[in-house]
């Protein structure tokens, strides 16, 4: 008997018990009657299980990029090959409305050198909000076949996909050479193990988002007590603050792999004796296998113990005061003119001929660190009590990288980035955060002691090293890149803004701290796309900042700026005058582009959001360009109208500290843009040939800019650069 039909007749027998025998009538002579022992309940059949059919798909051959396409009629085969770094193909609508089960992506492929990551778009709004990175599709061998799934169960829902005729657009990595066979493209039903994997996920994520509250809910509560400085000295750290007077609190230390929010239980404290407190600890201790661990990456806060309860009485305080091994002086850019992802190459001579005053370099922390000695990773440095390696030419290169600036007294923007894959580093088993699924960055792992600790070693040495006038110096730590678009750039996995932007801080707050050791003016700066008040990616980096100013508040304001990348809302168009219809002259404005540069400007200009209310936050736009669709006297005429422009702005609006253009020259990597000063070094007629853009950025700034400038006044259809100006509303 199951256990369904006992538990019915239990309930059938203990209603029998519970009813009362019937009374006979008045003048009747009928003997008491015994109540039948009612029939059980037949046990309901399960529901059959519902079945769906797959749905074929197929690509379609107009609109294809840096790719080719065959199809095989008779095996249903699809022969795609890259022909260069951004390859992407369509498919054909679908015939008619997807079932709600329709839920799996698959193909079944051969591929001689696998695609680093799938991303796909949902039709038929293509737009990077609207997409997903799957990852890798590793290679096969000979000639057998894989079948490669993917689950766009999530995204169904979330872009409310698959009506009849809406399509898919497939991004297979970013390599040409790539051939890939494909049969059996189709989206089906969920088997039993994918369906639990992703009831799985919709836990997690679930998960996530209760978590994402809690981290809100402590940044923005008014807590009982409060820490209100911490003094980073040289062996010791002084916290200071006040309590309610009661009984029973402590100064917890928080290390930068715990949070706040999820914490019910305090390991690092020390008893608080009066309401108003000034302690004293050591800086350096041992633990969580950190033999020396550093204090300086912590943050503090008021907890109080009751029994076995453990409760945050306040919000936890970063340090303030950082004891610094020398202090060099600021440097601000000698001029607002600046260019992007410099390397020394055999175009030096322009950093003098054009008046650079500021560049940005890309550091590959993997590239640089490892945690054992191998290959080119030589150079021995200590950090937390364990030892780590350095990569001697990577070094090397900096070296000569920092130097020539150094000669020049140009101002370094290092951009901090994390490559997720393909690296010779053990580090970056570390270094990359678990939850990363893709894209070309990983957020720094901070989920463990050990991986804290070698992001900061890493940090440590470019600090150390470049923070003086004896080889160069780097000013600016952005970090890391484009972090509203964190699946493409610094990749955390799907994530509530809350969740990220914690991970995010916390990066920020140690590069910051590890910095003011050697540099107490160095900026930390936020890495932002040209998206505004829209979340055009992941998020909207207006509502980024708006998080960052209030984390400030609640843990104690920092040196944090803003890396901007204001390029047109289509980069391939360089007409943004006219096309960037979602760059308006609002705070709510969708984007931030050339167009309506003012918005940044005055966002950075409001007194709400400077550091300490007193002094207004770094703005560099870090990374910007306007493109050249081809070499056409018309197309560079176009190129040089948007560089004109951008100079004009940059020049006028006080909230710009600087403009770093990006490229210096074109770059086959750019998948087909053509936004550098110098034409392509392959290029077939004038290989690294002086763009007119090349030009206007050498006038720039000097007193032969309105000459060089006023053709293309005519370009953009204004009479007066004046008319280019608006207020924002």
């Amino acid at each position: 008997m199951s256990f369904k039909f006992s538990l019915t007749v239990l309930l059938a027998l203990a209603c029998f018990a519970c009813t009362p025998t019937p009374v006979d009538e008045p003048g009747t002579d009928n003997p008491e009657q015994q109540q039948p022992e009612p029939e059980p309940e037949p046990e309901p059949e399960p529901d059959p299980v519902r079945h769906v059919e797959s749905v074929d798909l197929a690509f379609v051959s107009k609109n294809i990029y840096d790719m080719t396409l065959s199809h095989d009629e008779t095996s249903g085969e699809w022969l795609l090959t890259t022909t260069g770094t951004d390859p992407y193909i369509f498919t054909e609508g679908i015939k008619s409305d997807l079932e709600p089960e329709h839920r799996i992506l698959t193909f079944d492929y051969q591929c001689n050198a696998g695609v680093n990551d799938l991303q796909v778009f949902y039709g038929n709004a293509i737009s990077e909000a609207r997409s997903r990175h799957f990852g890798a599709i590793p290679p096969t061998t000979g000639a057998a076949w894989k079948t490669y799934s993917c689950s766009i169960a999530t995204d169904r829902n979330a872009f409310s996909w698959g009506k009849t005729g809406e399509f898919l657009r497939l991004d297979f990595g970013g390599k040409k050479g790539v051939i890939l066979h494909i049969k059996n493209f189709q989206i089906r039903e969920m088997n039993e193990e994918e369906l639990k994997a992703y009831e799985a996920e919709l836990s997690k994520a679930q998960g996530k988002q209760a978590e994402a509250e809690r981290i809100a809910n402590y940044v923005v509560k008014s807590f009982p007590c409060s820490v209100s400085s911490v003094e980073v000295g040289t062996s010791e750290i002084t916290i200071k603050g006040r309590t309610d007077g009661g009984s029973a609190y402590y100064i917890a230390d928080i290390a930068p792999w715990e949070n706040p929010s999820e914490m019910s239980s305090f390991s690092q404290k020390t008893a608080i004796s009066s309401s108003s407190f000034s302690i004293t600890v050591p800086r350096v201790v041992n633990r969580d296998d950190l033999p020396a661990y550093d204090r300086l990456l912590s943050r503090f806060a008021v907890v109080k113990v009751e029994g076995a309860a453990q409760t945050l009485c306040s919000h936890a305080r970063y340090p303030d005061q950082i004891k610094a091994v020398h202090t060099p002086s600021a440097l601000k850019p000698k001029n607002k003119k600046g260019l992007g992802d410099f390397v020394v190459n055999n175009n030096l001579q322009d950093l003098d001929d054009l008046g650079i005053g500021s560049v940005t370099v890309n550091i590959v922390l993997n590239s640089l660190v490892n945690t054992v000695r191998s290959g080119n990773y030589t150079v021995e440095f200590k950090f937390g009590g364990l030892t780590y390696y350095m990569d001697k030419g990577y070094t090397n290169q900096l070296d000569k990288i920092l130097t020539e600036c150094r000669k020049r007294g140009i101002v370094v923007s290092a951009i901090l980035l994390n490559r997720q894959s393909d690296t010779h580093s053990q580090a970056t088993a570390l270094l990359k955060h678990p939850e990363c699924d893709g894209g070309n960055y990983s957020m720094p792992n901070l989920t463990s002691a050990k991986a804290v600790n070698v992001y900061a070693a890493a940090l440590a040495y470019l600090a150390e090293r470049y923070s003086s006038d004896s080889i160069g110096r780097i000013h600016h730590w952005i970090l890391h890149n484009e972090v509203d678009f964190q699946k493409e750039w610094t990749n955390m996995g799907d994530q509530p803004e809350w969740r990220y932007m914690d991970s995010y801080v916390r990066s920020m707050r140690i590069c910051h701290n590890i910095a003011h050791q050697y540099d107490q003016n160095a900026v930390v700066m936020i890495s932002l796309t040209h998206c505004w008040a829209k979340a055009e990616g992941q998020y909207a980096p207006k509502s980024l900042l708006e998080d960052l100013c209030k984390w400030s508040k609640a843990e104690g304001d920092f040196l944090w700026g803003i890396a901007y990348h204001p390029y047109p809302q289509n980069l391939t168009k360089p007409e943004f005058w006219k096309d960037d219809n979602s760059a308006t002259y609002s705070m709510s404005s969708a984007y931030c582009t050339f167009k309506n540069l003012e918005v940044v400007s005055d966002w950075v200009l409001d007194k709400e959001h400077f550091f300490k209310g007193s002094s207004k936050r770094l703005l560099f736009l870090s990374e910007n360009g306007t493109n050249s669709p081809s070499y056409s006297e018309a197309d560079l005429a176009l190129q040089a109208a948007g560089a004109a422009w951008a100079w004009k702005k940059t020049a006028a609006l006080e909230g710009i500290d600087g403009i770093q253009w990006h490229n210096w020259q074109d770059n086959r990597g750019e998948g087909g843009l053509r936004i550098g000063l110098r034409r392509f070094p392959d290029d077939a007629q004038e290989p690294n040939g002086k763009k007119p853009s090349w030009f206007v950025w050498q006038a720039a700034g000097t007193s032969s800019e309105d000459s060089v400038f006023a053709p293309y006044l005519s370009t953009i259809g204004v009479g007066s650069w004046d008319d280019i100006f608006h207020t924002v509303q």
